[in-house]
């Protein structure tokens, strides 16, 4: 059953048990780390993709991450479902070392 959250502009994301399954894979310093990446999509800062129009980056830091990471990143894919419905889902998700600024 997908977990559905809504981000600070209103839209609802939502993650499926095979995206969760696939990040776990991929990345398995992420194990353990699901609500935190729902958390992400709750509170963390946007930044769409430069390439992909369609797709936004969630940004948000972490305390007591693995290997010195700092932060974790949500990918997000925006989409419509006939009849104009919102479809934006988890694409993936990983743990990164950001500097402070």
């Amino acid at each position: 059953m997908p977990q559905t959250v809504k981000d600070q502009l209103g839209h609802e994301i939502y993650l499926t048990d095979e995206r969760w399954n696939h990040i776990c894979e991929e990345h398995p310093e992420m194990q353990g780390f699901k609500s935190q990446v729902l958390e992400t999509i709750q509170r963390g800062r946007r930044f769409q993709d430069s390439v992909r129009p369609d797709v936004f980056l969630y940004y948000r830091e972490v305390e007591n991450l693995p290997a010195g990471n700092s932060t974790i990143v949500a990918v997000v894919r925006f989409g419509f479902t006939p009849g104009d419905t919102e479809n934006n889902f988890i694409v993936t998700a990983y743990q990164i070392f950001r500097q402070r600024k």
